[in-house]
């Protein structure tokens, strides 16, 4: 199989560019066709770019909505690797709306938007059902001197970097983001790595759940993608200079919220997750834990595949029997009807692969607690995700109910009791919006944090990002940075010395299990002491207690225990 693997990841992905002589692997002869293509990043030397290397099989026909399968066979035909492969990508309308209000454009001038259903979203060639593909980066140093065609004795190899992206579980791609100027620093440093980026299915291709889908099919498919590009890397990466002993899975947002579950699989039932160390970049997803709340979605998606396809569509296997444009136009229509701040779509409780919700799974310490983590979040995480229009009691009560769709009341009053309608900032917010912005931060993001923090917090590191205004996600652009002139996702410029520092504990923990190193200041041990270090524009270094470790008013929502100062969230049965 490793032949047929290589075959297709250096014959079949790359431009010719620089003739370099390849090793034979097996009876495979590498050296017939093109070689990759050869970045400079800078005089320290490059890397090799190894692009769309399939991983699984195109999850069509009876794949649709079930686990992925290895690839059955090796595609022959030489491919130049410029060809984008994405899986179908799908946004709600408000983040126009967020967008517009991150701009600065006053609330009464923002331009609604809407879905035409006679005028649904196009999707680029790029997009694709077809699409669990992966990339493999190597240094040239790497790959010309550990190459394998055996898998590597522990420490003999590389380490390797797999970055999984966010989205919402709606959107992203395996080339959304450069990891150039990462993977210069590293040179530099003289810690380089290989990195490796990863496709998975998204919106209601990976994320359909509930005792219907899994009675023909597969809940979180979109997880056991990953999980199947996890596993490719632990059978493969030698063959590109990595060592499957060294691997640190890095995400976030959405991809932080995968790792979350990768670490919580099965509930530890299965042995170590296949990676030792994991980079939580503010992980997140929106707890679904209810099948009630899973056949819902289930039947929105079959009425509106009936609309759509001008007939009747009830099952499963009626839904994979419809064109591939058809379901892409379902999936933009349910995703672009999302209530503010949610995506409709994302893991959900299956009793399997997620057998709880991984903050439940986590205080039960049913996980392995050897892996090293490195986890980091945004101070104001939530005013993304939030309503710009909420400015009642009401509207926030309201709101809390659509976070929490089939939450009890008793559940729904708890929440709200736990943000009291205190304007006056002792609570950390002024007015209902942040209000709401708060509880979402807390329910859907930071208290994941502190889920792993309390469970392995003498083999954790804690980061806030701190430059303002510290939106959401605004840190992947420091994770990511590429020299002068780079921005953050919503047009902010990045500040080169905070970027870089950030870059350098990313690869000293890669490298060494540690983000200390030898040019940035010391990042303790977030330990006894809750200690989260915070990476500001003017200043870095700085320590602090972690707030949500001590504060009494963070989202805890009642199950008769009280783990450090985020409670399990159980809100209803769980499947």
């Amino acid at each position: 199989m490793a032949s047929l693997i290589i075959f297709f990841a250096i014959s079949a992905s790359f431009v010719a560019a620089t003739r370099h002589s390849l090793p034979y692997v097996a009876d495979v002869p590498i050296t017939r066709y093109p070689k990759a293509n050869i970045s400079t990043t800078t005089s320290h030397g490059g890397y090799y770019n190894f692009l769309n290397i399939r991983c699984g099989e195109a999850p069509i026909g009876p794949l649709r909505f079930s686990r992925p399968v290895p690839p059955r066979t090796v595609n022959r035909t030489i491919s130049t690797g410029q060809e984008a492969r994405t899986c179908y990508q799908a946004h709600p309308l408000w983040l126009n709306t967020a967008w517009q209000r991150i701009q600065g454009v006053p609330l009464d001038e923002i331009k609604p938007s809407s879905f035409d259903i006679n005028n649904p979203p196009s999707h680029d060639a790029s997009q694709s059902e077809d699409c669990l593909f992966l990339d493999v980066m190597a240094t040239t140093k790497i790959f010309d001197k550990n190459s394998n065609t055996e898998p590597c004795d522990e420490g003999s190899g590389a380490p390797v970097l797999v970055w999984i992206d966010g989205g919402g579980f709606t959107g992203g791609y395996k080339h959304e983001t450069n990891p150039a100027g990462l993977i210069k620093n590293s040179i530099i440093l003289g810690e380089e790595f290989v990195y490796v980026s990863i496709n998975y299915r998204l919106g209601l291709y990976g994320f359909l759940g509930g005792p219907t889908l899994r009675s023909n099919g597969d809940a979180n498919a979109g997880l056991l993608d990953q999980r199947l590009a996890l596993e490719w890397v632990q059978e493969y990466i030698h063959l590109f200079g990595g060592d499957q002993n060294r691997v640190t899975v890095m995400g976030e947002s959405a991809g932080g919220g995968s790792i979350l579950h990768q670490i919580t699989a099965f509930g530890g039932m299965r042995g170590p997750p296949p990676f030792q160390q994991a980079i939580l970049q503010s992980p997140g997803f929106q707890p679904n834990p209810g099948s009630i709340q899973q056949e819902k979605i289930l039947y929105y998606v079959l009425n509106d595949a009936s609309i759509f396809s001008n007939r009747s569509i009830t099952t499963i296997d009626d839904l994979r029997s419809l064109d591939a444009r058809t379901l892409a136009k379902v999936n933009d229509f349910i995703v672009a009807n999302s209530y503010y701040g949610l995506y409709t779509f994302g893991p959900t409780v299956d009793g399997h692969f997620v057998p709880a919700l991984p903050g439940q799974i986590l205080a039960d310490k049913k996980f392995h607690t050897s892996l090293a983590l490195m986890i980091g979040r945004n101070d104001q995480e939530g005013v993304l995700f939030t309503s710009p229009y909420i400015s009642t009691k009401e509207e926030y009560i309201y709101n809390v109910k659509w976070f929490f769709p089939d939450a009890p009341s008793n559940t729904i009053d708890h929440i709200v009791s736990l943000y009291p309608d205190q304007l006056d900032g002792s609570y950390g917010y002024t007015n209902e919006m942040l209000r709401a912005a708060v509880t979402s931060a807390e329910s859907c993001f930071t208290c994941n944090t502190r889920y792993l923090n309390a469970k392995v917090r003498n083999n954790s590191y804690v980061y806030s990002f701190n430059v303002p205004p510290a939106l959401h996600a605004e840190d992947v652009g420091y994770t990511f940075y590429n020299g002068p002139g780079s921005l953050t996702w919503d047009g902010k410029p990045v500040f080169g010395g905070a970027a870089l520092s950030l870059q350098d504990y990313i690869v000293n923990f890669v490298a060494t299990g540690t983000p200390n190193g030898r040019r940035v200041p010391e990042f303790p041990l977030y330990g006894d002491e809750s200690n989260v270090l915070s990476i500001n524009s003017s200043f870095l270094g700085t320590v602090s207690i972690d707030p949500v470790g001590i504060n009494g008013n963070t989202f805890q929502v009642y199950d008769g225990r009280k783990p450090d100062g985020c409670s399990v969230l159980i809100l209803y049965k769980t499947y």
